[in-house]
């Protein structure tokens, strides 16, 4: 029983599917200082989903990265107040009117 709960952690942290509104948004794979992430844009709405394995101590810098992967991947600012999410998938809207 461990190892199917091993074996299933691995396979969902591997998983980039957006969320069923995001669904049929644009994609964009990239990297930002050696972590990857999947960022979903659907209309002025963002979806960031971050891969692979974080350290515990290395928490604190990945929420600023996948901000800055979504600012990379759409070109757009993230409207203040309006992101939510943890490390692992960051949900916000998006500001384009720069």
């Amino acid at each position: 029983m461990r190892y199917l709960v091993v074996i299933m952690a691995f396979a969902l942290g591997a998983c980039d599917s957006p969320s069923p509104w995001m669904a049929s948004g644009t994609r964009h794979a990239l990297t930002v200082q050696g972590v990857d992430f999947t960022v979903w844009q659907h209309g002025y709405r963002v979806e960031i989903i971050r891969h692979g394995f974080v350290r515990p101590q290395d928490q604190s810098r990945i929420r600023p990265l996948m901000q800055d992967a979504a600012r990379q991947a759409t070109g757009c600012d993230l409207r203040p107040g309006t992101v939510e999410g943890d490390t692992g998938v960051l949900r916000a809207q998006l500001d384009c009117r720069t």
